[in-house]
């Protein structure tokens, strides 16, 4: 019985998803959320990927907050989801925006929601520091972190040498922008005026998201990216352009990043981007920024993306997989 309901979903699948992108009609929109993908887990279609083994795909990438939980809550089946990964070895990882929790730390918090993660199985946007560093031939360099860049530190890690002390900024070969509370008056005044003297380093901005949710209350924190996008906009009114370096979701050196963990930590040295399925709740960070990438996105409907947001979304910008929850 239970094989028939999952045959049933995924021929929903393939009938409904063809009609969406053929009359891009906000009827048939609606016709495939609710009776096409929609009404499947993620886990469902992954249990049908592995005993068929004709979709190609072999690892899968996990937002956090929307995919596998909400605030300090567990979103249904994720748990049971995960432990059906680890039971069949499917290769996976954690993608996370946030950049000023290590991953002891951000499985910690995520353990507060009732899920238990392997810390190693978190990759944060700050891991994307090491591979900058390399690539600019940067280990050793003194850099200006402003806020918090997680315990341990992912810049130190990074083997750069972090500084919070503004007395030694023009000692730093560049700017991280971190998160947390810190004393944005005099680290902004302090920073902007390092890019008016030094307009040709560069702005490293871990986390490019504008706000993020503020506990379970409705209110919104200022994101890193926004921050770091004030201070340069400042500098532009005064004709004074300077490069900000992007490394999290959406932009492509988090994704690189997770393809070569997975390589490395699962012994997949052929493993191809179209290989890694990303499932996130949000169409731009997560499902944009994986295409971009050159990996497949699916969408969950647990998180910011509504039913409405998503039948507003031009056909070509929609995930050709979209799931009720993750389990």
């Amino acid at each position: 019985m239970r094989k028939m309901q999952i045959f049933f979903k995924l021929f929903a699948i393939f009938i409904f998803s063809k009609k969406i992108d053929f009359f891009q009609q906000g009827v048939y929109i609606t016709f495939y959320i609710v009776f096409g993908v929609c009404s499947m887990t993620f886990k469902e279609y992954w249990q049908s990927n592995i005993s068929d083994g004709k979709s190609g795909l072999r690892a899968v990438l996990f937002d956090v907050d929307g995919t596998v939980v909400s605030g300090r809550n567990p979103l249904p089946g994720a748990q049971e989801t995960l432990n059906f990964l680890d039971k069949s070895h499917t290769p996976y990882f954690f993608l996370t925006n946030d950049s000023h929790h290590s991953p002891a730390q951000k499985a910690s918090l995520i353990a507060k929601a009732g899920i238990t993660v392997d810390p190693q199985k978190i990759i944060s946007c700050s891991h994307a520091i090491t591979d900058y560093a390399v690539i600019n031939d940067l280990q050793g360099a003194k850099v200006f972190i402003m806020g918090e860049s997680g315990e341990p530190c992912f810049a130190e890690a990074a083997g750069l040498i972090p500084c919070r002390d503004l007395s030694e900024l023009d000692d730093c070969s560049l700017v991280i922008a971190g998160e947390g509370k810190f004393d944005w008056h005099d680290t902004f005044q302090a920073v902007m005026n390092y890019f008016i003297r030094h307009p040709e380093r560069k702005l490293i901005v871990p986390n490019p998201d504008s706000y993020w949710p503020y506990g379970t209350s409705g209110r919104m924190g200022i994101g890193a990216g926004a921050q770091a996008r004030f201070i340069a906009g400042l500098l532009k009114e005064m004709q004074i352009e300077i490069e900000l370096v992007y490394l999290g979701k959406p932009h492509k050196p988090i994704f690189d990043c997770a393809l070569k963990h997975l390589r490395q930590t699962f012994g997949l040295s052929d493993l191809q981007p179209q290989q890694v399925l990303m499932l996130g709740d949000a169409l731009f960070a997560d499902i944009a920024g994986a295409r971009n990438a050159g990996l497949q996105g699916a969408l969950v409907m647990t998180g910011v993306t509504t039913r409405e947001i998503l039948s507003a979304t031009p056909a070509g910008e929609r995930p050709e997989l979209i799931f009720e929850s993750i389990g």
